[in-house]
């Protein structure tokens, strides 16, 4: 709680810093949330706004019954919403009425289980009914209302209840701040816990500074997070495990693993212990760089600290040695775990089907879900079935993940989009167009509980297109803006590709041409899409203007870039120009593929006198 101080703590100074102390002017709440007398009614104890907590049970059984309720659902949350609603009406009906710490259990339980707009409903129906409130009230639901998106309507409320004498404490001020980060606004966040700090309306401790910088690592805002870890420790303020743990696992996360290591060092040496949670972000972070030895270096050093392996750190290690292909150190791990008294989990034995469909071996995969985990009792869950779906489809068995997407209502589980997306794919990919254009409308359109997305979009265009059917791509694509999906460049670029290859290069170039004014910015492959058309076309002239614009728009061509004009060149006999852009290719550090190759032997066959070709051939032997 804040403590009160001189003129920094008058009514009219705190509401004038709500509405000035982030450069925020607060927009005003729909008018079942307007801030009149008549409709907040506090408590009316002027001295003492912020009462310290207390916790008085009634003698009365069926008083004392439902505060024991309260007091254990404020930690875990009601099972059904409807449970919380008949409490709270039950609570209204009581004389004497409950103490309001009983009502903040309540809200406290809604926000366990994400029912922010809920507990925002509740809060008004205390004011409007009279029952007293306090400032634990009121930064939950000011913590309700960042959950909402609703930071203008957080700050209305803390202007309101300033006016009306509550002190806002550091808990209220911190849930302020995590909601502007939730936003994306971390340099609004930084000035008001600045001026916070400026005004001395709080004394920031060690939990204020890690929840906002977890919070700004939860936005990738890793410099911003480090500059506060600085000047945290700067400010004598000592930052523990947390803290540190929090922002080594958003460098890991962010790929800057070295940096973590640092961070690592630096706690061990200033005597401050890494804990499971700490050496697990790091084993992460190393394993997507496949630092294995690093990796066994931290394992070691988790020994000689005693500090045991949790199911999290198992799983990075199945995962990580699955999806490079090492099953038998991933079982080895799993029967490891199992040996320390650690219980595999689904997370577990997913991780090790997937290892197995990325090596072809899904049918190992699928006794891993019907024999292994059957036997321990596990129940699969959606992504363990999305993995096999995705093996089968891969190995273009697309019956056998028919049958396993029809198993997944059988035990309760709701298909998601991705799961729908890859049996889609699956038919295009086994050729079998007329079975994924019927699986289109009949699953996925008609399913109003299934939200398209833009992946789904570019699948049905290239599987469409591929199969020669553009004028339906044209007519899916037509349809799929006047539903509001608004299409990224991948669909433009599945799109344009499409219908040069079928014969529409007009087309093609229209929406090539177009893409600016869709505020979207043609990247490599959208630039070398359009390359290629021009050369199959004989536009070499085309090619090699949109080449040139291409670097000048600030993407730079790639390998792909490079061998797909050198090959329009040789097709339309310009073996000068080839000459020029292969010296610029290599000087690039890039370097001709195999079609390349092939394309430049069998000219040289059918041409073997033709002065350009020969000093290409020599070019080549100088190359490569």
């Amino acid at each position: 709680m804040m403590k009160k101080t001189n003129k920094l703590m008058s009514s009219s100074f705190l509401v004038s810093l709500s509405h000035s102390i982030t450069g925020i002017t607060c927009c005003p709440p729909p008018a079942s949330f307007q801030f009149h007398s008549h409709f907040l009614l506090f408590s009316t104890n002027k001295s003492n706004p912020n009462p310290k907590p207390h916790f008085p049970y009634s003698s009365n059984p069926t008083h004392a019954n439902l505060q024991q309720l309260l007091l254990e659902k404020s930690k875990t949350g009601f099972d059904k919403l409807d449970d919380a609603l008949a409490v709270f009406d039950k609570m209204l009906h009581m004389k004497p009425l409950l103490p309001v710490i009983n009502f903040n259990q309540l809200l406290a339980a809604l926000v366990k289980m994400k029912e922010h707009s809920v507990a925002v409903s509740l809060f008004r129906d205390m004011c409007v009914k009279g029952v007293p409130v306090d400032i634990v009230t009121i930064s939950t639901v000011i913590n309700c209302f960042c959950h909402l998106n609703r930071v203008d309507y957080a700050f209305s409320l803390l202007a309101g209840t300033i006016k009306r004498g509550f002190h806002p404490d550091v808990v209220t001020y911190t849930t302020l701040i995590r909601g502007l980060i939730s936003q994306d606004n971390p340099a609004e966040a930084q000035l008001l816990f600045t001026n916070l700090i400026r005004y001395k309306l709080i004394q920031p401790d060690v939990v204020t500074y890690t929840t906002i910088i977890n919070g700004l690592c939860k936005r990738a805002h890793a410099s911003t997070a480090v500059t506060l870890f600085r000047y945290m420790d700067k400010k004598g303020c000592k930052p523990n495990t947390v803290t540190y743990s929090t922002l080594i696992d958003c460098l890991c996360k962010l790929r800057s693993v070295d940096q973590a290591l640092d961070l690592l060092h630096e706690m061990t040496k200033k005597g401050i212990h890494p804990d499971v949670i700490t050496y697990s972000s790091l084993i992460q972070g190393l394993c997507d760089f496949n630092r294995w030895q690093d990796v066994n270096q931290l394992l070691s050093e988790m020994n000689t600290r005693n500090i045991s392996p949790n199911v999290r750190t198992f799983n990075i290690l199945v995962d990580a040695y699955g999806k490079e292909g090492m099953i038998n150190d991933a079982e080895d791990v799993i029967e490891f775990m199992i040996q320390r008294g650690q219980h595999p989990d689904v997370v577990t034995y997913s991780a090790l089907m997937d290892g197995y469909c990325l090596q072809g071996e899904v049918d190992k995969a699928l006794a891993v879900l019907e024999t292994t985990m059957k036997k321990r009792g596990i129940v699969p869950d959606i992504r363990t079935y999305n993995i096999l779906i995705n093996g089968y489809c891969k190995k273009l068995k697309v019956d056998r993940a028919i049958d396993l997407f029809q198993q997944m209502a059988l035990v309760g589980l709701t298909p998601t989009i991705e799961t729908y997306n890859t049996i889609l794919k699956g038919f295009f990919h086994t050729g079998r167009h007329v079975d994924a254009r019927k699986f289109f409308k009949e699953k996925m359109m008609l399913n109003k509980a299934l939200t398209l997305d833009n992946f789904t979009c570019s699948i049905l265009l290239h599987g469409l297109c591929q199969n020669r059917f553009v004028v339906e791509a044209l007519s899916f694509f037509d349809t799929m803006l006047s539903a509001g999906l608004i299409p990224n460049i991948c669909i433009y670029s599945t799109l344009i590709d499409g219908l040069s290859k079928n014969g529409h290069l007009e087309k093609a170039r229209s929406l090539f041409d177009n893409l600016p004014l869709k505020g979207l910015r043609p990247d490599v492959k959208t630039y070398t899409m359009m390359i290629q058309a021009y050369c199959h076309d004989g536009l070499l002239n085309d090619a090699n203007e949109l080449f040139l614009k291409m670097e000048a728009n600030g993407c730079l061509p790639n390998d792909v870039t490079y061998n797909t004009l050198i090959r329009g060149f040789f097709h339309n006999k310009k073996y000068n120009e080839a000459g020029v852009l292969i010296d610029e290719m290599c000087a690039r550090g890039f370097s001709a593929d195999a079609s390349t190759a092939s394309a430049l032997l069998d000219l040289l066959k059918s041409q073997e006198q033709n002065p350009a070709l020969l000093a290409l051939r020599k070019k080549f032997l100088t190359y490569y």
